[in-house]
């Protein structure tokens, strides 16, 4: 039941955003879409970089069984964030009032201010719905998210219509109040755990702070980098080679199917990491059968919503003005395989976070990198936009592969001691 509660908030919110868009065009005009456009793009980069490295060790610890200590390194993380906020407000307000920044300047005051504010809030909110998450309370997390990414949406929509927001910048204020608002909920949450974990548990001794939290997470942050860069990478090399029309319609179809790995992530991924970090902090905790089951749940969920978008992608196209044929049919089924794939490695992902595979991992997404560069160039001035699709697939299938391989490897280890020892102590 929670599954599909988080499937109807997720395919919810993309059709309110969807919507939103739409009524910012027809009610503030497309330099308002322009503004809106670019706050999404920068809150999608901020919420990976203003992490530091610190998020996904900081949830794997959140996730165990005992995260009394993690709990007081997640406030003292929270401050953290905050002097990074205010650092980074302080260079910008620098940056913008000196003379030679023109293109700072160019920036009305108030689109430049909504866009970091909804920049920093979006982190925050990402960090802490995260941390309730991470706490096993998926029912709560899931509505904090809701109201995060799309609830906020389908205020603002009537807002628009009715004449009540007459602004991008009131759009951006609500955007960021709805982030607020999840975050102090979300905080509440976590301050409710700690007393109720300190009461029970004693802060173990072994927790060694944030900077430990920051050595263990680093290398993660370094692959989230690369895998950024495998998840956006071949659209920016097609950029020189294709035309700007054949670009947007890549774009375009790359966004339907997008909504794969994020529905995907939503309604599983959220959950799968910290069951699968307390699969293996807690005593009689099976792994292996965790790590099944979120798989088939992935699984499932990522052929029904492909199946969907296949189905109803004429009208789609249509309502956008864009052509459907064959070879628009081809190139968006060849993406809809590539995010099944970049869903089934996020699932992946999460198990190498509870197996503390950092390092492992980030070699691996610099080797997929390496490899997958050249052959996306190869693909997309041969091929164009179908090349620049065929190029996505195949960086997906290397990021899935090498995941699986890290991930199954380094549980079959400890298994193959766990049998010899039960050999050798057999009577």
């Amino acid at each position: 039941m929670h599954l599909f509660v988080r499937l109807a908030f997720r395919i919810t919110s993309l059709a309110l955003k969807f919507a939103l868009t739409i009524v910012v065009a027809r009610m503030l005009g497309f330099a308002a879409v322009a503004d809106y456009g670019l706050a999404l793009a920068v809150s999608v980069v901020s919420s990976k970089l203003l992490g530091l490295g610190f998020s996904s060790e900081m949830n794997r610890r959140l996730s165990a069984v005992n995260p009394a200590g993690a709990i007081q390194d997640a406030g003292r993380l929270l401050l953290l964030y905050c002097a990074v906020y205010a650092a980074i407000a302080v260079v910008v307000l620098t940056v913008h009032n000196c003379v030679g920044f023109d293109v700072f300047r160019r920036i009305p005051p108030g689109v430049l201010w909504g866009v970091m504010l909804v920049a920093f809030s979006e982190h925050i909110g990402l960090e802490t719905t995260s941390y309730v998450f991470s706490l096993h309370r998926p029912r709560l997390g899931a509505l904090l998210l809701f109201i995060r990414t799309g609830a906020w949406a389908g205020v603002a929509i009537p807002g628009l219509l009715t004449g009540v927001l007459l602004s991008v910048e009131t759009v951006f204020a609500l955007w960021c109040g709805a982030n607020v608002i999840a975050a102090l909920a979300a905080c509440w949450c976590i301050w409710r755990q700690r007393r109720e974990v300190g009461l029970a548990q004693p802060v173990s001794r072994k927790v060694g702070g944030v900077r430990s939290v920051w050595v263990a997470g680093l290398p993660f942050f370094v692959a989230t980098t690369v895998l950024s860069g495998l998840q956006y990478g071949e659209r920016f090399l097609a950029s020189s080679v294709i035309s700007a029309d054949s670009l947007g319609r890549y774009v375009f179809a790359w966004s339907i199917a997008n909504a794969i790995q994020t529905i995907a992530y939503a309604t599983i991924v959220v959950t799968a990491g910290p069951r699968l970090v307390r699969s293996l902090s807690e005593a009689g905790g099976d792994f292996r059968a965790t790590l099944q089951i979120s798989m088939r749940s992935a699984v499932g969920i990522t052929m029904i919503a492909a199946t969907a978008i296949l189905i109803a992608y004429k009208p789609i196209f249509r309502v956008a003005r864009e052509p459907a044929g064959s070879h628009e049919l081809t190139m968006l089924g060849i993406l809809l395989v590539s995010f099944v794939l970049r869903s089934i490695a996020d699932v992946y992902w999460s198990g190498a976070v509870a197996l503390r595979l950092g390092k492992q991992v980030a070699v691996a997404m610099a080797v997929v990198a390496a490899i997958s560069i050249p052959g996306e160039w190869i693909l997309v001035t041969r091929l164009g936009a179908t090349g620049a699709a065929l190029a996505h697939l195949a960086a997906s299938t290397g990021i899935v592969a090498i995941l699986a391989f890290l991930v199954m490897r380094a549980r079959a280890v400890p298994e193959a001691e766990a049998v010899n020892r039960e050999v050798v102590h057999a009577p």
